[in-house]
């Protein structure tokens, strides 16, 4: 299993939701995989417990940007958007 570093997975979902202003998870990961380089590895890998590799890692650096401050909740459950 590897993984992109998690400061570029929260580079990706700022870009995203800069492009796309509130979005679901499914928008982020589409615009992600459309626009920036993912690794072929990152898209098609699994976890040890069989979940997607990419999605796990971009709802991590979601989580990160929350914890400071760059991404907000204030559309309500399940929406992204830049605080």
């Amino acid at each position: 299993m590897t993984s992109v570093p998690r400061a570029t997975s929260c580079n990706w979902v700022v870009n995203a939701l800069k492009a796309l202003g509130s979005a679901t998870p499914q928008e982020v990961y589409r615009w992600i995989k459309e626009n920036e380089a993912v690794p072929l590895s990152e898209l098609s890998g699994l976890t040890l417990d069989g979940e997607n590799l990419f999605e796990k890692n971009v709802r991590w650096a979601r989580l990160t940007l929350f914890q400071k401050g760059v991404v907000s909740d204030r559309e309500g459950h399940g929406v992204w958007t830049l605080a």
